[in-house]
């Protein structure tokens, strides 16, 4: 028989008024609210330091369906060249071209998780399919000619790697850069026979970073 002193006793109202009732919850149920609010507290934080850092970052890059160990590669001269330090995440997923609509839960998750970062601006730079650029469409990736002049924008077309969408209020619009078979994209892309592409959030706010990364990529570096 278990201990009639153990038990928690119930008490109401009417019989030791709100502060008695406020004190019986205290005394027995208190970790069940001080435990919660420390957890929800402690991921508050990381994801706010995450994003804080983020944010602080030269540029936030992120490599879709690329090997993992190529993420200290890629972009190293780059970040050399500018004295800065980039984030480069190439643990992300997405469909190809060629899958079916059938998607593992870690797909959709990653999927899920890149739609997020960049509408909520803090991936500034994204390599992924076709596939995927037509999905986000113009909420997701932004006109290029925002940042490149109209003379780097018909260099890239002479050279046939400008990717194309339609916007609601205007056609083919030059919105990514063909970087299959470029050298510096090797580590990350060999053996894969898709074609990837570089293209910037529409929600990015780093326009004279993603300029000099991409003259310094396709014009000055090369």
């Amino acid at each position: 028989m278990p201990d009639p002193s153990l038990e928690k006793k119930k008490v109401s109202v009417k019989d030791v008024g709100v502060k008695g009732v406020l004190i019986h919850f205290w005394t027995y149920y208190k970790w069940w609210v001080i435990i919660p609010v420390l957890v929800i507290g402690i991921i508050f934080s990381l994801v706010s330091s995450y994003l804080k850092a983020s944010r602080k970052a030269y540029l936030n890059i992120i490599l879709v369906n690329a090997r993992y160990e190529s993420s200290e590669i890629v972009f190293a001269d780059f970040e050399q060249a500018v004295g800065k330090e980039l984030i480069i995440d190439s643990t992300y997923h997405a469909p190809t071209n060629e899958d079916s609509i059938d998607f593992s839960q870690d797909m959709i998750a990653s999927m899920q998780k890149t739609v997020s970062m960049i509408t909520g601006g803090v991936v500034d730079v994204v390599i992924t399919n076709s596939r995927a650029i037509k999905e986000y469409g113009e909420n997701g990736v932004r006109d290029l000619r925002t940042v490149l002049t109209a003379d780097q924008i018909s260099k890239l077309e002479q050279q046939e790697v400008i990717f194309y969408l339609d916007f609601a209020n205007e056609s083919h619009v030059p919105v990514a850069i063909n970087i299959t078979g470029m050298e510096r994209f090797e580590p990350a892309y060999n053996g894969n026979d898709e074609k990837h592409y570089l293209f910037l959030s529409a929600y990015s706010d780093k326009t004279e970073e993603e300029k000099r990364l991409l003259e310094f990529l396709f014009f000055d570096g090369q």
